[in-house]
C-alpha cells in the first residue's frame, strides 16, 4: 500500500549565534530526516553524492542514498532509497520495493512505477554534516516571530528541556540593528542542566549598545538576567525570575530582527519604533511539549523614552533617521498572560497546521503621557492609569497538495477595558509586514483607519488606534528550480535556491479603529465597544511574489484608494506569515 506522509519547517532568519549540533535522533529533527540518516547510515546502503542514475534493467541489491542530486530510477532498488536535498524522478517500470524518503525535493513519476512502502516527504532542505561516513543531523532553526517575546538576542532551547543537553557557557551575540541602538551585543554567562526531576537555566547578559554617544550609562549599558526552574517533563510547570534593562520595540508582530537590522543598517529605514523597559518580573510556565506554552507573568517596570540616535547607515544619505515618537512614561504594574500554541513542526501534521499566539496585557500604574497626542499633550502631573489591552495571531497553513499550500491568518488586537492605552500599546496597519499595497506610516487625507492619527501627527508617526483588525489569505506553490534541477552542473546555486523557490498570490484587508464611549457614531474613524467597523471601510490590497525561502520579492496593489496608488515592490526577509 502506498501512503502519502509530510511535513513542513516554517524557518525564519534570525541575527543570533547559537545552536548545537546533533546526532542523529537529536532535538530539532524531525521523524523524516532520522528516518534518511538511519538508511544513510546502514551499512549496506549504497551511498552517493550528486547526480545518481540508475537505468533501466539495472538492481541494486540493498538500499540506496543520495546527497544532492538529482536522483533518476529506471531500474530495481530491493531496499529503500533516500534522496537528501535532491529531486526524485521515477522512469516508468522503476521499482523500490521498500519506503521512498525525499528530503528538499520533489518527486516525479510515483504513478508509473512500483512502490513497497511508504512515500516520506519533507519539502525543507535538510542541514547536516559528514563525519567520514555517518551522516549527522544539525539542529533545525526554530520559528522566530513569537511578537511577545521581549527579547531576540539569543536562542536558548526551553521549549522542551527534557530532551535538550545541558551546557555551560559564555554567549556572545548581536540584536537587530536599529537607530536607537545601533549595533548592541549581549554578552555573558548561561548555565542549563538538566535533573530527574526538571531543569533549571541560568543566565545573565550584559548589553552594549554602539549608537553615538558612547557613555557609561544606562543609554549604552543595559542588562537582561533571567533564572528559571522546571518541574515535571515532557510536561511541567517552570517557575523563574527576570530582571532587565532594554530598549524593546513597540511593534514586533509585523516584521522580524533581521528585517529590520537589515533596513536599518543599509537603507537607513527603521520600520520599528522602541522605549525602555527597566525592572523585574516572576513568571511561571505551563510548558506542554513543544506546541503549548501557556506563561503567566507579573512585572514591576519603569518606562522611559529614547530619542533617536544618529548609528551608521550604508545608504550614506544626508537624510536624518525617522524620529523616535515620544512614549508614555512611567511607573506601571503588568499582569501579562500569553498562550502560545504551534504545530507546525509536528510530525502528524500531514495536511496542515495551527499556530497560535496570543496575550492579554493588564496594566496599571503611575505615568506621565508624553505619547498619543490624540489625547493629550504632556499633561503638568503623573495620572494615574490602567487598561486590558489583548492581541491574538491566530494562523492555518492548509497543504492542498504535495507543493501547495493555501495559507489564513487573522491578526487582531487592542483596547478591552480601562483607561486609554499608552502609546507603547496602541496599533495600526499599513506596510510591508501587514498591507503591503499601502506605504508604511502612510496617513491618509482624512478618516485614517491604517493609523487613526486624525488631524493630530507626531513626530516619528506613530500608530494611534485603540484597535486593529487584519486578514490576510495567501497560496502558495512550488516551481521553478525544482524543474531546473536536472544536471550536476546546476551545483554553482546550491543551496540558496535549492527548492526553495515558491510563488505567492495573496490578499489583505485591514484597518484600525477607535473606540466609541459616545459622541462619535457618524465618525468614520470610531466604531462601537462591542462591534467591528462595516467590512467595507476595510483598506484592501492584492499581489503577487516569489519567494525563495530566505527571501522574497513581491508585487502589491491598494485596491480602494484610487487608481494613483502605484503598484509596489517589496523584498522581504522572511516569509509573509
Amino acid at each position: 500500500m502506498r501512503r502519502m506522509t509530510g511535513m513542513s519547517r516554517y524557518a525564519a532568519m534570525a541575527a543570533v549565534i547559537g545552536g548545537l549540533p546533533l546526532g542523529a535522533g537529536g532535538q530539532g529533527t524531525t521523524t523524516v530526516a532520522r528516518r534518511a540518516a538511519d538508511v544513510w547510515n546502514a551499512s549496506g546502503t549504497t551511498r552517493a553524492s550528486g547526480t545518481y542514475d540508475l537505468t533501466v534493467g539495472s538492481i541494486v541489491g540493498g538500499s540506496v542514498a543520495v546527497v544532492n542530486g538529482p536522483v533518476t530510477v529506471g531500474g530495481t532498488i530491493r531496499g529503500s532509497l533516500v534522496a537528501i536535498n535532491a529531486d526524485v524522478r521515477l522512469r516508468p517500470g522503476a521499482r523500490v520495493e521498500r519506503d521512498l524518503v525525499v528530503i528538499g525535493g520533489t518527486i516525479m513519476g510515483t504513478d508509473s512505477a512500483t512502490l513497497g512502502g511508504e512515500i516520506l516527504q519533507q519539502a525543507e532542505l535538510l542541514r547536516y554534516h559528514l563525519a567520514g561516513d555517518v551522516l549527522e543531523l544539525d539542529r533545525e532553526p526554530e520559528y522566530d516571530d513569537s511578537w511577545w517575546r521581549r527579547r531576540r538576542f539569543r536562542r536558548a532551547p526551553t521549549r522542551e528541556w527534557s530532551r535538550d543537553p545541558g551546557y555551560a557557557d559564555f554567549f556572545l551575540a548581536s540584536r537587530a540593528y536599529n537607530r536607537i541602538e545601533g549595533w548592541s551585543l549581549a554578552v555573558g554567562p548561561r548555565i542549563r542542566r538538566p535533573t530527574s526531576w526538571g531543569a533549571y537555566n541560568l543566565e545573565f547578559f550584559a548589553i552594549a549598545r554602539t549608537a553615538p554617544p558612547m557613555r557609561w550609562d544606562n543609554e549604552s549599558v543595559g542588562h537582561d538576567a533571567k533564572a528559571e526552574v522546571l518541574f515535571g517533563k515532557p510536561i511541567g510547570i517552570a517557575l523563574g525570575a527576570r530582571a532587565f534593562d532594554l530598549v524593546t520595540p513597540t511593534d514586533e508582530w509585523s516584521f522580524g530582527d533581521t528585517e529590520v537590522g537589515v533596513a536599518s543598517a543599509l537603507l537607513q529605514r527603521d520600520f520599528r519604533d522602541y522605549y525602555v523597559r527597566h525592572g523585574g518580573s516572576v513568571f511561571a510556565r505551563l510548558v506542554a511539549g513543544r506546541s503549548v506554552d501557556l506563561t503567566v507573568s507579573l512585572s514591576d517596570e519603569q518606562w522611559l523614552n529614547r530619542e533617536s540616535r544618529d548609528p551608521w547607515s550604508a545608504a550614506l544619505s544626508a537624510n536624518e533617521w525617522r524620529p523616535n515618537p515620544k512614549m508614555d512614561a512611567g511607573n506601571v504594574h503588568l499582569l501579562t498572560t500569553r498562550l502560545l500554541i504551534n504545530t507546525r513542526n509536528r510530525e502528524s501534521s500531514r495536511v496542515g497546521a495551527w499556530y497560535l499566539n496570543a496575550e492579554l496585557e493588564q496594566g496599571g500604574g503611575r505615568i506621565t503621557r508624553f505619547g498619543a497626542p490624540i489625547l493629550t499633550f504632556a499633561p503638568p502631573s503623573p495620572e494615574d492609569l490602567w487598561y486590558s489591552r489583548a492581541f491574538v495571531d491566530l494562523r492555518r497553513y492548509n497543504r492542498i497538495a504535495p507543493s501547495m499550500s493555501l495559507d489564513m491568518r487573522v491578526v487582531a488586537g487592542g483596547w478591552v477595558a480601562g483607561d486609554p492605552l499608552p502609546t507603547q500599546r496602541r496599533l495600526g496597519v499599513g506596510g510591508p509586514g501587514s498591507l503591503p499595497g499601502y506605504g508604511f506610516r502612510e496617513t491618509l487625507p482624512s478618516s485614517d483607519v491604517l493609523l487613526c492619527t486624525n488631524s493630530i501627527v507626531q513626530g516619528g508617526t506613530p500608530p494611534q488606534c485603540d484597535r486593529m483588525a487584519l486578514a490576510q489569505v495567501q497560496l502558495r506553490s512550488g516551481f521553478l528550480f525544482g524543474g531546473w534541477r536536472n544536471d550536476s552542473d546546476d551545483d554553482w546555486w546550491r543551496p540558496g535556491f535549492n527548492h526553495r523557490s515558491s510563488f505567492v498570490l495573496f490578499a489583505d484587508a485591514g484597518r484600525g479603529w477607535m473606540v466609541d464611549h459616545g459622541g462619535n457614531a457618524h465618525d468614520p474613524l470610531y466604531a462601537d465597544a462591542h462591534a467591528l467597523p462595516p467590512l467595507e471601510s476595510f483598506k484592501v490590497d492584492v499581489g503577487a511574489g516569489v519567494d525563495f525561502g530566505d527571501f522574497g520579492m513581491y508585487w502589491a496593489k491598494a485596491m480602494n484608494n484610487g487608481n494613483d496608488n502605484p503598484v509596489r515592490f517589496i523584498v522581504r526577509l522572511q516569509r509573509r506569515f
